[in-house]
């Protein structure tokens, strides 16, 4: 199985086992370069939201059929192509947020997908927080974007955040060792050994980044497992090191801290204050 196929396998397993148990949160927000993976995905969630059998979806229910066909009047789905010239205005936005207080059509909830959300503008985004803020009981959002960098941190702190990012390089050993040394660093509630480990990597951000990156799928990983998803993983002791350690929430937190880092680092800011900003980000994404 390739690396792009583990993790929207690890993520489908997370996700659904959230549906199942009824702890979906009424935002979601998922980042994706691959366009179709990610609204395949998000289909999926709504396809488990409306279905009526046990196990969601059970893919044989009248909601899974009409789901699959793509025609179940319960799951709305608007495009924020660049082209469109009406897509994710605020107005538009605003009448999402209008019709997202009407009843459900047959199941009992409304799942609103909306596509390529990077084009949402800042007013548009002002207004679907409003509603995310105080969704009502039976709405979903989930929101796909190819650059969550485009996304008020208004908003982010809405929603759950899950970036499938895939990445085909080899991890040596050097960043192996690495990543156990941050896994253990980070959960040292002794501050200077954090301080200590991310002092290696004054003079080489190419470390920096690829460490930070590798972190962020372990602790997404990490999460998986803490929900349920009992698969391999490549990093088994620092998944279970972090599952053990931290809540889902803190989890979440520092998959997106180390996202974040990362792109700082590929900007090439200056590497003694991304030392100070590593040791400081880190240790607030898990409330230390």
């Amino acid at each position: 199985m390739s690396d792009s196929d583990k993790n929207f396998e690890n993520l489908c397993e997370t996700v659904l086992k959230t549906v199942n148990d009824g702890n979906l949160p009424h935002g979601t927000l998922f980042e994706c370069e691959d366009e179709a993976l990610s609204l395949n995905l998000a289909r999926l969630i709504a396809n488990a939201l409306v279905c009526s059998g046990e196990s969601k979806p059970c893919g044989v229910c009248s909601a899974c059929r009409k789901a699959s066909a793509n025609n179940h009047p319960d799951i709305i789905e608007t495009d924020g192509k660049a082209k469109k010239s009406d897509a994710f205005t605020v107005d538009s936005v605003r009448e999402i947020r209008s019709n997202a207080f009407i009843a459900p059509n047959e199941a009992d909830v409304k799942v609103y997908i909306l596509k390529n959300g990077q084009n949402m503008n800042e007013q548009a985004q002002n207004a679907i927080l409003k509603i995310l803020e105080e969704p009502p009981s039976y709405v979903y959002f989930i929101i796909l974007t190819t650059q969550k960098s485009k996304t008020l941190e208004t908003v982010l702190s809405r929603v759950s955040v899950y970036s499938l990012a895939v990445s085909n390089q080899t991890v040596t050993d050097e960043e192996r060792k690495c990543v156990k040394e941050l896994v253990e660093a980070v959960l040292n509630p002794n501050e200077l050994k954090l301080m200590e480990h991310t002092s290696k990597y004054i003079k080489n951000n190419r470390l920096a980044g690829r460490v930070l990156e590798i972190m962020s799928a372990v602790c997404r990983d990490a999460l998986a497992r803490k929900s349920g998803f009992s698969g391999d993983f490549d990093f088994p002791d620092e998944v279970l090191a972090l599952c053990g350690s931290l809540t889902a929430k803190s989890l979440m937190n520092l998959a997106n801290v180390c996202g974040e880092l990362c792109k700082s680092v590929k900007r090439n800011i200056n590497n003694n204050l991304l030392t100070v900003r590593m040791c400081y980000e880190l240790k607030r994404a898990i409330g230390r």
